[in-house]
């Protein structure tokens, strides 16, 4: 059973402090992304096809930085790199917000949402080895746990903040994120308590890449799988904008039920699933993200959008501390910080990939449901036979005996 017992809720201070620290990034992040892509669309007048590009071109930025906030976590600390990565969201979203009030040229304000990227880049892997340093094996999903349930308070704050903002004058969102971002580094700066990569006794050369079958073959599940979650940030607002003429708080509202599933049932899901092995965890996450926006393409109402966010969101649920405790479970222990930054540089690839695909079966089957939705689950059941590969191979492992840091199929 997941339970969070005295050491987190007493000791843990790193834990709680980088949660937290989460918890007011997603407050300002939360309320930028359900709207970010309407209003490149009316705001700026960005053809929907070029919308899908500037995401992919943001998370392309993130792909690039999350393999070097891994191996800067990993060789100058975790606290260092946090600071870096909360430090740029700062100023760059700071800049976004001067450009909107001022001159709002488009150019401009699209070349700083695709810097906006670094700041995640640098943080999510160094925050994710930080959370497997300061918990034992055993303890790490529950880490893991508690880390996304804070970080996802502000996902249920922040859709709804940014639905209010957005009506009155949407560069206040901008304003806002920076704020965020602004708690977030003083958070770290007084509360996370800095810690370095664990060293292995073995002398081994260490890059900013790593190559090992078993993370690349997970990786590339989990790449397929952001692809489909990607669909959050362009396809599902703009079709819901478009296709249901949903926008503003409504939209916001539907964006908050994410973040309120996740804090309601992060716990008794994450009890449930504990009964089967992380992996097979992961394939029921990914065939519940691929209902859930199936269902999408079948809704004709605010309540109908609702539902079916609740179900993606059971597939988030499922798949999103998991996915950290398997890398860290199969990463030497000198090496996590690179791991996850392979990882994070995977899912980026997956979140660049995302948006243009959700744009383009936007465009070609111009907003036809359910169809738009059918392309988006073929990359959902193609992670599945992906993480099923993973599994055969982990328990191929096992019977071979093959030395390992720790991770078996249970």
């Amino acid at each position: 059973m997941t339970r969070i017992g005295s050491r987190f809720l007493l000791h843990n201070r790193n834990l709680w402090a980088v949660s937290l620290a989460s918890a007011f990034r997603s407050i300002g992040f939360g309320a930028t992304w359900p709207f970010a892509a309407i209003f490149f669309e009316e705001g700026l007048h960005i053809p929907v096809y070029l919308v899908g590009i500037i995401f992919t071109l943001n998370s392309a930025t993130s792909i690039v930085f999350s393999i070097v906030g891994g191996a800067l976590s990993d060789r100058i600390g975790r606290k260092g790199t946090l600071l870096t990565g909360s430090l740029s969201g700062v100023l760059i979203y700071a800049a976004i917000f001067a450009d909107l009030i001022g001159p709002r040229q488009a150019a401009s304000i699209v070349a700083l949402f695709i810097l906006s990227a670094i700041s995640g880049a640098l943080v999510f892997p160094s925050a994710s080895a930080l959370v497997a340093d300061v918990t034992t094996e055993d303890e790490r999903t529950d880490g893991y746990v508690i880390y996304r349930i804070m970080s996802n308070l502000g996902w249920a704050i922040g859709p709804i903040a940014g639905g209010v903002l957005y009506e009155y004058h949407f560069s206040l969102i901008f304003m806002m994120v920076s704020v965020t971002s602004l708690m977030q580094f003083l958070t770290i700066v007084f509360f996370v308590r800095n810690v370095k990569a664990r060293q292995n006794t073995a002398k081994k050369r260490s890059g900013y890449l790593v190559f090992d079958r078993y993370l690349l073959t997970f990786s590339l599940g989990t790449f397929f799988l952001t692809i489909v979650t990607s669909q959050f940030s362009v396809t599902l607002p703009v079709y819901s904008s478009v296709y249901e003429g949903i926008t503003g708080l409504r939209l916001g509202l539907v964006y908050a039920v994410n973040g309120t599933v996740v804090v309601l049932g992060q716990m008794p899901i994450t009890s449930l699933m504990k009964r089967f092995d992380d992996v097979t965890t992961m394939m029921a996450g990914a065939a519940a993200y691929a209902l859930g926006y199936l269902l999408v393409g079948f809704s004709g109402s605010f309540y109908q959008l609702m539902l079916d966010m609740a179900i993606i969101t059971v597939g988030e649920d499922m798949t999103s501390p998991i996915m950290n405790t398997i890398v860290s479970r199969i990463a030497p222990p000198d090496r996590v910080g690179r791991y996850m930054g392979f990882l994070g540089m995977m899912n980026s690839t997956g979140r660049a990939l995302g948006p243009s695909v959700g744009s383009f079966l936007l465009f070609i089957f111009s907003f036809e449901r359910p169809l738009v939705w059918v392309g988006v689950d073929i990359f959902a059941l193609t992670s599945v036979l992906l993480f099923t590969a993973f599994r055969a191979m982990l328990l191929r492992r096992d019977r071979l005996s093959s030395p390992s840091y720790g991770y078996k199929v249970q």
